[in-house]
């Protein structure tokens, strides 16, 4: 497998770090070596926050993502920090607007969270698209970290919300 590397970004209070860790303990029970780190705006809550995941079958040398295969925006504050990267963004529709650019993936990874009763889980919908659309681990990794988090009615839902992520991917690459 060749190197992997994911941003995720939003504002404080969306789980982004919880993200980051989560799609990195998955790689790493993938077999994959992993490296993942966040930067936090002025403030925490609000504020603008990034997480970046490296992931790769040999020894991590530089511990930066350079050039993403893939970033996870899920707020509007995002947006125009994106709007001319190369990389696919896989965006939240229920909190941004719609976006013009052919690399732009809309997801509505809120409005999958709530209509499973879980709002804060929306990000767990954004790391089940990212992984439908690069491959860079099998669902069924991320799955398994799902299983082992949280009480098990919260890992239930926590599991459907990633492959609803998933499938809404696959469904918006197949309409583009």
């Amino acid at each position: 497998m060749a190197q992997y590397e994911f941003i995720m970004a939003g504002t404080g209070g969306q789980g982004l770090v919880f993200c980051a860790s989560f799609l990195a303990e998955a790689a790493i029970l993938g077999g994959r070596n992993v490296v993942q780190s966040q930067s936090y705006g002025i403030s925490q809550r609000g504020g603008f926050i990034s997480a970046e995941v490296l992931m790769d079958d040999a020894e991590i040398l530089f511990q930066q993502v350079v050039k993403p295969n893939l970033i996870i925006a899920l707020n509007e504050v995002v947006g125009t920090r994106y709007d001319k990267a190369v990389a696919p963004v896989v965006y939240d529709t229920s909190l941004m607007k719609p976006r013009q650019m052919s690399n732009w993936i809309g997801i509505p990874m809120t409005e999958i969270a709530h209509e499973l009763g879980a709002p804060k889980s929306a990000n767990l919908a954004g790391l089940g698209a990212a992984m439908a659309l690069t491959g860079a681990l099998p669902l069924d990794t991320l799955l398994s970290i799902a299983e082992r988090k949280g009480k098990p009615d919260v890992a239930k839902i926590n599991m459907e919300v990633i492959r609803r992520g998933a499938a809404a991917a696959e469904a918006a690459r197949g309409g583009n």
